[in-house]
Parts: C-alpha cells; sequence; structure tokens
C-alpha cells in the first residue's frame, strides 16, 4: 500500500477556519520550501486586476492532468503549499495555486472582512483556470477548492466545460445557511452573505458539466453538514460523483488527519481524470 508524507508540522500551523475574509499579506512560505521547482506567474483576470500564482512542476510529469488549487477566504496561497507539495511529491501532477485579489501580492482590492466571498473571486478562480488551459493545453484541468474555494470550484464548473474534474473540500451549499450557522455558535460574530448567484453553488449545480466530482468533508465540522453536502452530490448530473465523510477531522483538517484516506481518494479520483 503507498504511504502517502504531507509536511504535518507546517499544514498544522497554517490551517484556518475564518467563514469570513481574512487575507494576508505574507507568505509563511515558498514551493522550493517544500522540495518543490516551481515558476513565479502574474496571471490577469478579465477585469485587468493581476494575480499572484506558482506553478509547482513534479519531477517527472508524465500524467495529463494539471491541477488548479483554489483556497479559502483566509490567509493566502503560501498556506497550501503543504498540500500542494503532497499532491505533487506523490502523484506526480502538477499544481497551479493562485492567491485572489487583495491576497498576498495580487492587487489590492477592498473586501469586506464580514463577508462571506465576493464575487470578483469566481473572476479570479476563472483566471486561473483560463491561463491553465492556454498555457498547458495538453493537460487535462482539475480543480481543487478548499472551504470558500470549493463553492467557487463547484460554480466554476458550471460555467465551462473544459474542466475534467472537481476536488471540493468542505465548500458550502448555501450563503444563508452557513452564517445562519456560524452567527448561532458565535453571537458576537457577524458574516454577511453577498447577493451574487456566483456565490451560491446551489443555484448552479444542475449545470456541473466535469465529468468527475468528489466532495470531500470532516466529520466533525460544526458548521459544513454532511446532508447539505450529499444534497449538492445527487443534485450534480454526472454519473461519476463520490461523497467521502473523514472521521475524526473537523474544517480543512483532511490532508494532515487523514492523509492516507485522502491520499486513497485522490489516487482514484485522478485515475478516472486521466
Amino acid at each position: 500500500m503507498i504511504r502517502y508524507l504531507i509536511l504535518v508540522v507546517f499544514l498544522v500551523c497554517c490551517s484556518t477556519e475564518v467563514f469570513a475574509i481574512h487575507p494576508y499579506k505574507d507568505y509563511v512560505a515558498v514551493p522550493s520550501q517544500a522540495g518543490m521547482t516551481y515558476d513565479s506567474l502574474n496571471l490577469h483576470a478579465k477585469d485587468n486586476v493581476r494575480l499572484t500564482g506558482w506553478y509547482c512542476k513534479p519531477a517527472v510529469d508524465t500524467l495529463h492532468l494539471l491541477i488548479v488549487l483554489a483556497g479559502g477566504d483566509a490567509g493566502n496561497m503560501s498556506y497550501d503549499v503543504p498540500l500542494a507539495q503532497f499532491i505533487v511529491q506523490n502523484f506526480q501532477v502538477p499544481v497551479l495555486l493562485f492567491d485572489y485579489r487583495g491576497f498576498g501580492t495580487s492587487d489590492a482590492f477592498a473586501y469586506d472582512s464580514n463577508a462571506i466571498g465576493h464575487p470578483e473571486y469566481l473572476t479570479d478562480f476563472d483566471a486561473a483556470v483560463s491561463y491553465a488551459k492556454s498555457k498547458y493545453a495538453a493537460k487535462k484541468i482539475v480543480i481543487y477548492g478548499r472551504s470558500m474555494g470549493a463553492s467557487l470550484a463547484l460554480v466554476e464548473a458550471s460555467m465551462t466545460s473544459e474542466i475534467i474534474g472537481v476536488i471540493a473540500e468542505s465548500p458550502y451549499a448555501r450563503q444563508d445557511s452557513l452564517a445562519a450557522r456560524f452567527e448561532a455558535e458565535n453571537p458576537s460574530r457577524v458574516v454577511k452573505p453577498i447577493v451574487s448567484d456566483k456565490l451560491e453553488p446551489w443555484k448552479h449545480i444542475r449545470d456541473f458539466r466535469a465529468k468527475n466530482l468528489l466532495i470531500l468533508h470532516g466529520a466533525s465540522e460544526k458548521y459544513i453538514f454532511s446532508g447539505e453536502l450529499q444534497e449538492l452530490l445527487q443534485a450534480a448530473p454526472v454519473s461519476n460523483k463520490k461523497f467521502i465523510d473523514f472521521p475524526g477531522c473537523d474544517h480543512l483538517e483532511l490532508p494532515f488527519k487523514a492523509p492516507q484516506q485522502l491520499g486513497d481518494a485522490m489516487a482514484s479520483f485522478l485515475t478516472q481524470c486521466e
């Protein structure tokens, strides 16, 4: 059996659970510190906003896949370097990381720190996917989204037919239900849904166009419910789809608390996408 390894200590320090926008400018690491060769990129969104990206390369690039990895609503792309390393080194698949506007060294953006998301982040996600499709035309594109990025991934894959697969780690299905649950547990916090269909996976899931869908969820999560995600899965018009609950894992804890289960799930999924 293959044993999957990840930079556990670093990832524990960098995991976040916010459910409201909290970007960081400073990078906690670069891919080379995780043993990866990479290219630094400048991506350009349709509204001319410049985004920063890192293209992380495997030692031997033999598969026909490329993963665009989209993070959540806090931190920046450096917080997902351990997950990129996990993918690159275990599966020999290149990973494109990118920062939304206002995150890391991407162009500044006036965000609402109480908001669950902004529709402009979907524009940024689309810029990363478009870059991957144009620059690496021979590759099949898989998008892996985490938290807010997972919700955006489901919407993105409902708007373009050029994505072969989606891995959605702990997406919200509806902004209003997430806000209600979070505020019930945290009465001193305000979490504000933004009125935009671009931020609502449930409104798009019946138009899902990718051929493969994997939804991942931590069984110990307090605000993202497995039943709601299974409803999302069932509504997606695709035959190859799967939902996996990870026992003992809270939000965004899957890679470092259950690397073996995650690795097994990804190995099967990427084989189907290939």
